[in-house]
């Protein structure tokens, strides 16, 4: 069989009317697809497979039937010409016959053509968010729309944050844009999307140039908020259909980059659009991998504090003491760039830049730290310094000060995290062998002979004496 004449298809486009949009659509289908599977509609779908029809299609439900074979034989001519140009080149490809052609211009001539935009951080009616406001880092923002189609390929393209105080118990919508050819309204869903859950069908109208707008869609099957601080890939399988009984067919699938945090990042980070310290993807990268897990504020503090001070990346200046990644602000840009294995401003850290980083990344996860200093210039115990594995007394006696993460209002009442030291916690701190302990949610001072003022100085004059909680220093540096 000789397959179909040109004169043939110009007859059949001209007598259906074919629009400029349909013979646009089904020319870019044959010229992109990367197999003979691809045109067949055999190729695998990514993401969920179900095996009862009402939940989806293993493979893409199709108003044509077009075989392996024919649909190699449409590559090979597409090939050969470098690309179709126009339909009537698919004439003369054996056993492309008119059912097979009519069906496929039917196909494209009636359909939801593409998903063009996903967009998470919109505000509803009540002033409300729902996904985050971030940015990628301090120099660059992130794509809004979060996902945009030939724009988005991978997973980190598309990124989103919710917080889990906020969205706890309430409703999680998202929006998205299509367009369609040839109809005025559509079904939508998408499913698989892990923890985040499926996305709702509903009916999606197009104006007359086949646009339908930014639409809100209600997620289900919400599961992340009992798994606590964590980073998901999040892939759904968008599909469509024109009536609630017809079956659901393929459109496309997007993939996303999803940060759940504790709750809204504090102080230095803010929610202001278009502010340089939104909640940077970057640091969130590194906050949600080391607090994975978490549930609770003091909890995801901890992790932080043990993720940072077993890095690797970063060693205490046992020389001079010096304070590296930022003074009146905070380096967070050159210090990402140190714990992913890059440069940053050097290896050598000091107490303050070890209590900016961790209050830093645990209040990007929604925690309530601050930067605060004990003064002034008073001995210490033996310690075991940052990126150091030898225990010692540092610069021989003590230091001016030290520099902690620190909760409330940073007295002697109140809970520390220190980075910076690990510190022997047996009954006696001047004893050997050390036992090393990393204070994490410490009471500075109660009175005990282990509270963290007296595990970090010897008593005395010289030492816990001079180590005195500072509240007049408490602050939150701006970020860089």
């Amino acid at each position: 069989m000789g397959g179909l004449s040109t004169g043939y298809i110009n007859d059949k486009l001209n007598a259906e009317g074919t629009t400029d949009k349909t013979k646009q659509l089904l020319l870019e289908f044959l010229n992109t697809a990367q197999s003979a599977a691809a045109i067949a509609g055999t190729e695998p779908i990514e993401g969920p497979v179900f095996d009862d029809p009402a939940e989806g299609y293993g493979d893409q439900y199709r108003d044509y039937d077009i075989g392996l074979t024919v649909a190699q034989r449409i590559i090979d001519k597409r090939n050969g010409l470098g690309g179709f140009s126009t339909l009537d080149q698919l004439a003369g490809i054996s056993h492309f016959g008119r059912d097979k052609f009519n069906d496929l211009l039917h196909s494209f001539s009636m359909r939801v053509s593409e998903i063009s935009a996903v967009n998470f951080n919109f505000r509803s009616g009540a002033g409300e968010p729902y996904g985050l406001n971030i940015r990628s880092n301090f120099a660059t923002a992130a794509p809004s729309p979060s996902w945009q189609k030939g724009r988005s390929t991978a997973y980190a393209d598309s990124p989103v944050a919710y917080p889990i105080k906020e969205t706890q118990g309430r409703a999680i919508c998202l929006q998205a844009a299509f367009e369609a050819n040839g109809i005025s309204a559509a079904h939508v869903r998408a499913i698989g999307g892990g923890r985040l859950g499926r996305i709702k069908e509903q009916l999606v109208s197009f104006d007359d140039k086949g646009q339908s707008g930014l639409q809100t869609f209600e997620l289900e099957q919400t599961t992340f908020h009992a798994h606590g601080i964590n980073a998901y890939n999040v892939l759904w399988r968008w599909q469509w259909r024109l009536s609630p009984d017809s079956p659901w067919r393929e459109l496309a699938s997007t993939h996303h980059r999803v940060f759940i945090l504790l709750g809204t990042p504090t102080a230095p980070w803010t929610q202001t659009p278009e502010d340089t310290t939104l909640p940077w993807t970057d640091a969130l990268e590194i906050a949600c991998g080391w607090a994975a897990g978490a549930t609770d504020q003091d909890s995801a503090a901890g992790l932080i504090t043990q993720q940072y001070n077993s890095c690797g990346k970063v060693a205490y200046d046992t020389t001079a003491g010096a304070t590296f990644y930022g003074w009146s602000t905070f380096n967070l840009t050159q210090m990402i760039d140190r714990l992913n294995g890059g440069p940053g401003l050097g290896g050598l850290v000091n107490a303050t830049d070890n209590a900016n980083t961790v209050s830093t990344l645990a209040n990007l996860l929604g925690c309530d730290l601050w930067q605060a200093r004990l003064g002034w210039s008073f001995k210490l115990n033996k310690l075991l310094p940052i990126g150091h594995d030898t225990w010692e007394v540092p610069f021989g006696w003590g230091v001016s000060y030290h520099e902690v993460a620190w909760k409330g209002a940073c007295t002697e009442d109140d809970q520390l995290f220190d980075g910076c030291f690990q510190f022997d916690d047996s009954a006696d701190p001047t004893a050997t062998p050390p036992t090393p302990s990393l204070p994490v949610n410490m009471v500075f001072s109660d009175g005990s002979a282990k509270s963290y003022q007296r595990r970090l100085c010897p008593p005395g004059s010289d030492g816990c004496a001079k180590c005195q909680a500072q509240p007049s220093t408490r602050r939150r540096r701006p970020l860089v």
